[in-house]
């Protein structure tokens, strides 16, 4: 990874294409927030994301999967939304099969990974035997990966993947807590990771509270991965504004602040940080917001994010 050259300010210099690809980053995480945000204050479900569909070679949150591209967010498009903790019918435009071509599909290198995500697709609302649920979280912790399996293959699989266990009829108990685990196994490619907690959120949205997606979301806030602890805050900041835990909302927007004014942090979390941060309203954010917009010397970015906060 190429690394950053710090100024005298203490500021991040970035090259043309990388800063190219943070706006890409950030402009899809702030939409995500202004919808979910928005949801909130009116009312109604925040947004159960949308699924990686292989017509649709959109970037999820900017990051490209080798040669194929999602969208963010990781459920389906076809789910009806949920409201609060009660669980909604699901209607799917495919097929479903049979649950033991799971495996073979994660396995196999010989059709194309859109032919393979497609299955994936028709597998949602299936229920799956012990084996396939063992062999499903192996593939997501990278120890059952076949040979000749790109990277981008891999984690758009592990994308799709988590959308089907997570809409299994019926619901599969205990798959916060697997996946928690297997988010912060040593093998767990970061992307992967990333996917993961924001599955964790919409798990949380599906079915409400539990402490392991809290505790798995809290950790996330605290790794050095490039995009996983703004998707961390942006799950934590949803779901206790959406259960209105005004103690558990504070504390996710005092983290994000403590992130946002550490010029440390990773421009992608400083800027989903930042804007989390300035739902308060609070003097501390605007007068950060203030400073970050003054710096001639700030990312055009996170420019821009701190004169929104900071009006």
């Amino acid at each position: 990874m190429k690394k950053f050259r710090s100024t005298a300010a203490g500021q991040r210099q970035i090259g043309p294409l990388r800063l190219a690809g943070m706006i890409l980053v950030v402009f899809a995480v702030l939409a995500g927030l202004w919808i979910g945000f928005g949801r909130n204050k009116g009312g109604a479900a925040s947004e159960a994301g949308v699924s990686a569909e292989a017509g649709k070679n959109v970037p999820k949150a900017g990051m490209a999967r080798g040669d194929q591209k999602t969208e963010v967010g990781g459920s389906g498009a076809d789910e009806t939304e949920v409201s609060g903790s009660q669980r909604q019918p699901l209607q799917f435009r495919a097929k479903p099969v049979e649950p033991a071509a799971v495996l073979a599909v994660l396995a196999t290198v010989k059709q194309t990974v859109e032919e393979r995500v497609r299955q994936l697709q028709g597998m949602r609302g299936i229920s799956l035997s012990k084996e396939e649920r063992e062999g499903a979280l192996a593939f997501l912790a990278g120890k059952e990966i076949p040979e000749g399996m790109g990277k981008g293959s891999m984690q758009w699989l592990a994308d799709e993947l988590l959308t089907m266990m997570r809409l299994q009829e019926p619901p599969q108990d205990g798959l916060a807590e697997e996946l928690a685990k297997v988010a912060f196994q040593p093998g767990t490619d970061p992307v992967v990771r990333d996917y993961i907690m924001q599955h964790l959120g919409h798990l949380w949205e599906q079915y409400g509270a539990r402490e392991e997606i809290e505790k798995a979301l809290w950790k996330a806030v605290g790794t050095s991965d490039e995009t996983t602890p703004g998707t961390a805050l942006i799950a934590l900041s949803r779901g206790y504004g959406r259960d209105q835990q005004d103690k558990g909302l504070a504390k996710v927007r005092q983290q994000a602040l403590d992130l946002a004014r550490n010029p440390d942090t990773g421009l992608a979390v400083r800027v989903t940080a930042l804007s989390i941060a300035g739902e308060s309203g609070g003097m501390e954010v605007k007068a950060l917001a203030e400073a970050l917009a003054m710096n001639s010397e700030t990312p055009v970015i996170l420019k821009k994010v701190a004169e929104r906060v900071g009006r």
